[in-house]
């Protein structure tokens, strides 16, 4: 079995996000909130390395998307615009429960994620 990619991982999380995100536990919808950050996140790095050869380091969307766009690397405006949000969903849903993470905003950032990695994928990028 050939060794997964991050790309592949991050498909993973946002599958897993899917199935957890109409969960009527606060607790389980904050971990969809994680993963598809962790996808985003995921997305972004594998990109990043492929391109430079390096792995960037870092929960930091902002600061992955800086460095994607110094590198001519496509992020989707819509994630762009939200990479704050995102970013503080790596902490907020693992220990801040008592934050409200709307089940609508991660559903937008799923599907967003979602067409990106088809977009990808239409590009040969697997």
């Amino acid at each position: 079995m050939a060794e997964p990619t991050l790309l592949s991982i991050a498909k993973a999380d946002l599958l897993t996000a899917g199935n957890l995100v109409n969960s009527e536990n606060k607790y389980i919808k904050h971990q969809a909130a994680y993963f598809t950050q962790q996808a985003i996140e995921k997305t972004i790095k594998y990109l990043i390395q492929l391109k430079t050869g390096k792995f960037p380091w870092g929960h930091d969307i902002d600061k992955l998307v800086r460095l994607a766009k110094q590198n001519d690397i496509f992020v989707p405006e819509e994630i762009d615009k939200h990479k704050m949000v995102y970013t503080e969903w790596e902490s907020v849903a693992r220990y801040y429960p008592q934050k409200i993470i709307r089940r609508d905003t991660i559903c937008r950032a799923i599907n967003e994620t979602k067409r990106w990695h088809m977009e990808l994928r239409n590009k040969g990028i697997k």
